[in-house]
């Protein structure tokens, strides 16, 4: 596999059909990697968008999903995304989802991703199959690849970092037998700004993760200080390097100078960091 450089603002795009991922491709200006792959894969010049055409199917989608990882070095902090048309028993043609819980046919358990909070965007539960369904009348959104998917990605990341997203394409009222290549290319494009929107919070999502890798510069300091447990160490490097996004250390040292005891100080970083999580709602 290569050796490329973990990059900031880190997506994978997992799609089915090429058609539905040309609009995609066309914005964020990816490329073909200049190698033979098991599945076609594409990456924008930063590395910062990789793309994979996993075919139908869930085993495809579980199989390319594993191999982008691979292949593109992945981290536990890179956002993964699923887009494509899905059948719906209920909505309108055209409409894009988001998905908020998933099942399939041989699993009595569903899963629930998460999704970007105080969104405008209406969600719905995802069913499965590993055939075409015409029978809409007991499922939301039909697909053949999103089980799997999030399947694997999950255990890649946490599922704050999974996005999966549909675009009604046949129901009750749309012959599934009408949809045609430029239909499917067409139903992406007419959503593509809201697509957009949504990617970029993932995309901060990100970010914010591969800023807090490094260690706190305050971590050591601070301990020396105040006594701290093993728990409460781990927990203080946590939160030193998230409020280390937004607060600068004279502000961090402002905050915790009149804290006694280890847990005064966590308890006060801990707040600062919750009053400053509404910052994240406008994206």
């Amino acid at each position: 596999m290569n050796n490329f450089k973990i990059k900031n603002n880190s997506i994978r795009w997992v799609i089915a059909l090429k058609e539905e991922a040309q609009v995609i491709l066309d914005h964020y200006k990816l490329k073909l990697v200049n190698e033979k792959t098991i599945y076609p894969i594409y990456k924008n010049a930063q590395e910062t968008h990789w793309l994979i055409i996993s075919g139908i199917g869930r085993n495809n989608a579980a199989a390319s999903t594993a191999y982008l990882y691979a292949y593109s070095n992945a981290s536990k902090y890179t956002s993964w995304i699923n887009i494509g048309i899905a059948g719906a028993g209920k909505g309108n043609y055209g409409d894009l989802y988001l998905v908020d819980k998933i099942s399939n046919y041989n699993k009595k358990k569903s899963t629930y991703p998460s999704t970007l909070p105080k969104t405008t965007l209406p969600k719905m539960h995802l069913f499965t199959s590993d055939i075409p369904i015409s029978d809409y009348s007991t499922y939301e959104l039909i697909d053949m690849e999103g089980s799997a998917f999030f399947d694997i990605a999950s255990k890649l990341t946490s599922k704050e970092f999974i996005c999966l997203m549909k675009v009604i394409s046949d129901g009750p009222k749309n012959d599934i037998k009408e949809i045609t290549k430029s239909k499917i290319s067409n139903l992406i494009k007419v959503n593509l700004f809201n697509i957009i929107d949504v990617v970029s919070y993932y995309e901060r999502l990100s970010q914010e993760e591969f800023q807090i890798i490094d260690k706190p510069k305050l971590f050591n300091e601070i301990k020396s200080k105040w006594h701290f447990s093993t728990t409460q160490s781990f927990k203080l490097e946590t939160l030193l390097r998230r409020i280390e996004i937004f607060c600068n250390r004279k502000d961090i040292e402002k905050i915790i100078k009149n804290c006694e005891t280890s847990n005064s100080v966590i308890h006060v970083l801990s707040s600062k960091i919750k009053n400053n999580l509404v910052n994240w709602s406008k994206f």
